[in-house]
């Protein structure tokens, strides 16, 4: 009986992938309006047996109720009987259900022969092969029927669960601890139910009397297993499925399938038909239909046009005429002609034809040297003629100078520069040129034409000329050359630092730091820039750049210092090729306070929490107050931190010792002294 199940499902193309797993069990649960439900299965064949022998147990967790966690956390044993396989009398009620005979089969079939020692090792071989599509077979019944499912053991509906509480459930063998089976644990609640989604990506691909359908399943896949193609030839009102069983799609270990496909012939190319499917979870539950799509079948294309005349008129167009058989007008989309200057040239396409019925086309814009390759398109298919076309014009006329031509250099002396292509058709490519001095003849760089759109020169930088210039011309395939481009002008960038301005001196201007300095030397300084820190900073930061103005004096008034802080100055120069000098030398300055800095930390103790509370003087705005926290005796450990002027502990042991100290952070980035310390015992 077993032989002729696995048969029939594998003729159905059912697929089991096998693979060498640890004994465990794996939980999904999908929560319901009023609901919540559990699916589980073993990983193995060996944990199947288990499951079989000994029985699910399956207990519930109450982890939130409302938004708080219940202490102690509510337990509950939901089978108190550990569910196993129903006995056979109770499957023979559904035998005409294909699903539930294929588990039953499964579960309590007879083995091939006797194993037992002296036994043939053939037969033994027969009952490890048998016994791993038994565990396949029947978790794929399962998937696809709930009641295979529940009869099998392998199904729980938890409808004693509240819509404002979350579980943890635990699925676990009832077996001695010496089998060691790994339990299974899932966290959800009611209000996490959503409704199944459709298929995603549906498409189609028409063919000769046939369609591949394929659709996105990665997605989805911890919600569907599976699948059901429908197909409608009333114009989508009423659909029929292509089988009766479901699709699994078919993957290597370690492999996830971003689609899955399905082929279904047609009676005809004429008609019109429609498909979509459904997706089904390891529920038995059978999710909306996807978006449908719809069409014909289609002749495919194999044969390419063929172009069999073309005309010169007036020295100013092309006119092409092609053949194709007229028969393939209703499966093909139109024409396509592409274009190139030369033999194995890039081609451009020039003609994207959507008339089936069109054999002939002009090209108003041709070039002097033209060659035409031809294509046949659908909307899956595009067939390309191997035989070009050449035809030509007279040509006595240069291109056009080449336009937009930019460029720059970089600080190793490499020079990059682009223009913008010629539009004419005939254009074989481009000379670059240079010259030290714009009056000077201009030179050739590279002997080769270019034929791209951009080219990279390299250049000396240690040179008393401070700039370089570049024109371009362009070349067609006559050797017809344009006149020179507009002329390109690069300067040389600078790679020598300007000399370092000096700080003369620091004085008091009514509480402020006012900074003099010795502007830097180098004649293309743009420039100055000051930094500063205090002591507690690690790092310098500019305060003001100054523009260089011979006229004014060098010297700068610090405004925004903060009483009682010591600064530290220096000066940079920066010059127009944004070259930074070395920093100037150091210059200090401490701003005097009125105001000693200080902060009172106080306590508030409760039964089983500490309120803690501060005043801090100062002149500084507080950003935020840090928390520092010891335990008995310990190492006092940053423990957090409050915007509110005040921070709660409520994470106390009884018969324990904390000691407490805060300190303030401000908004400048410096922070205050560590306040007085504060010691609790609970």
């Amino acid at each position: 009986m077993l032989k002729k199940i696995l048969a029939i499902a594998l003729l159905s193309g059912v697929t089991c992938i096998l693979q060498a797993q640890k004994n465990s069990v794996k939980l999904i649960t999908s929560p319901r309006p009023d609901s919540i439900l559990l699916r589980w299965g073993p990983s193995n064949s060996n944990t199947w047996r288990l499951g079989n022998q000994y029985g699910y147990t399956v207990k519930r967790y109450t982890v939130l109720k409302g938004k708080k966690i219940p202490k102690p956390i509510p337990e509950k044993i939901l089978t108190p009987q550990p569910l196993k396989p129903a006995p056979v009398e109770v499957w023979e009620k559904y035998a005409g259900n294909k699903f539930m005979g294929i588990a039953a089969e499964c579960i309590y079939g007879s083995f091939y022969g006797d194993v037992s020692v002296g036994g043939s090792p053939h037969i033994a071989y027969k009952k490890y092969k048998e016994e791993k599509h038994r565990f396949s077979f029947a978790l794929y019944a399962a998937d696809q029927s709930v009641q295979a499912a529940s009869l099998s053991g392998l199904y729980f509906a938890d409808k004693t669960a509240q819509p404002d509480e979350k579980y943890l459930y635990r699925v676990y063998i009832n077996c001695p601890d010496s089998l060691a089976v790994d339990t299974a644990f899932s966290f959800t609640g009611i209000s996490e139910y959503q409704p199944l989604p459709k298929p995603l990506e549906l498409k189609a691909e028409w063919r000769d009397k046939e369609v591949n359908l394929s659709w996105n399943i990665l997605y989805l896949k911890h919600i569907y297993n599976s699948y059901f193609v429908e197909k409608s030839d009333d114009g989508g009102k009423n659909y029929q499925r292509l089988s009766e069983n479901a699709i699994v799609q078919v993957a290597d270990k370690d492999i996830d399938p971003h689609y899955m496909y399905k082929t279904d012939s047609l009676p005809d190319n004429e008609s019109v038909f429609y498909y979509r499917v459904h997706g089904i979870n390891a529920f038995g539950e059978t999710g909306p239909p996807s978006d449908s799509v719809f069409g014909t079948g289609a002749l495919p294309i194999t044969n390419a046009p063929v172009i069999i005349n073309h005309e010169v008129i007036n020295n100013n167009y092309v006119k092409l005429y092609w053949e194709y058989p007229e028969k393939m007008n209703p499966y093909i989309s139109g024409f396509n002609i592409y274009h190139s200057n030369k033999p194995s040239g890039r081609k451009k396409i020039i003609y994207k034809g959507e008339n089936p019925e069109a054999r002939e086309y002009t090209d108003s814009t041709p070039g002097f040297t033209n060659y035409y390759l031809i294509s046949v398109h659908n909307s899956q298919t595009e067939k390309l003629s191997p035989i070009r076309t050449y035809a030509e014009r007279i040509d006595s006329f240069p291109p056009a100078p080449p336009q937009h031509f930019t460029g720059k250099i970089d600080s190793t002396g490499k020079v990059t520069f682009t223009w913008k292509a010629n539009t004419e058709r005939d254009i074989s490519g481009y000379r670059v040129y240079r010259a030290n001095n714009p009056r000077f003849e201009f030179m050739l760089v590279a002997p080769e034409e270019i034929m791209d759109t951009c080219f990279i020169d390299s250049i000396n930088l240690k040179t008393l000329t401070k700039k370089i210039y570049y024109k371009i011309r362009a070349i067609d395939v006559r050797d017809n050359q344009s006149a020179f481009s507009g002329m390109l002008t690069l300067k040389r960038p600078d790679i020598i630092p300007p000399v370092s301005p000096v700080i003369k001196n620091i004085a008091d201007n009514n509480g402020n730091p006012e900074i003099t300095w010795v502007n830097s030397s180098s004649s293309d300084v743009v420039s100055h820039n000051i930094y500063r820190k205090t002591n507690e900073d690690s790092l310098f930061k500019m305060i003001v750049s100054l523009d260089k103005e011979e006229k004014i004096r060098p010297v700068y008034l610090d405004k925004t210092v903060s009483q009682g802080k010591e600064y530290s100055y220096y000066v940079v120069a920066l010059d127009d090729s944004k070259l930074q000098s070395p920093p100037s030398n150091l210059g200090w300055f401490k701003v005097k306070s009125d105001i000693k800095e200080e902060i009172k930390l106080r306590k508030r103790v409760s039964t089983d929490k500490v309120k803690l509370t501060w005043k801090i003087k100062t002149n500084k705005q507080v950003e935020r107050v840090i928390v520092y926290r010891s335990v008995d005796g310990g190492a006092m450990r940053l423990y957090g931190n409050s915007v509110d002027g005040n921070f709660t502990d409520n994470r106390l042991s009884p018969e324990k010792s904390y000691n407490y100290k805060v300190k303030a952070i401000y908004t400048d980035g410096t922070s205050s002294v560590m306040s007085n310390p504060v010691t609790v015992k609970m």
